[in-house]
């Protein structure tokens, strides 16, 4: 009986020393295999949001609010410089490309 007693202690402690060992590694891999590395994701910029257009008047300059932000023609917001504001839509560009968003319309329009 004492004996059987020091084999489940036994059995325990050992257990409990190579199982956090064992449980670290994929069993079903090959021995040299190491996982591979992770590269980093290339962040996108999201495209901003269009909330309003602010236009005073011929002789004033007309403002665009981008999430939040009151923005003129030639500041950048998230990457994005603003290049042009009208009446219904503005346009952003960013790395040679162009987008065109408009206060009513669903889509926005890439050139």
């Amino acid at each position: 009986m004492v004996k059987a007693m020091v084999w489940v202690w036994l059995s325990l402690c050992v257990s409990v020393v190579v199982w956090p060992v064992v449980a670290q590694g994929d069993p079903t891999a090959p021995l040299s295999w190491q996982a591979p590395r992770s590269t980093p994701r290339a962040t996108v910029a999201r495209l901003p949001q269009l909330q309003s257009i602010i236009c005073q008047g011929a002789s004033h300059p007309c403002y665009a609010i981008l999430n939040g932000r009151t923005l003129a023609v030639g500041e950048r917001i998230h990457g994005y410089t603003l290049s042009s504001i009208r009446d219904d839509e503005v346009t952003l560009v960013r790395q040679g490309r162009q987008w065109r968003l408009s206060l009513f319309a669903a889509n926005v329009i890439t050139e």
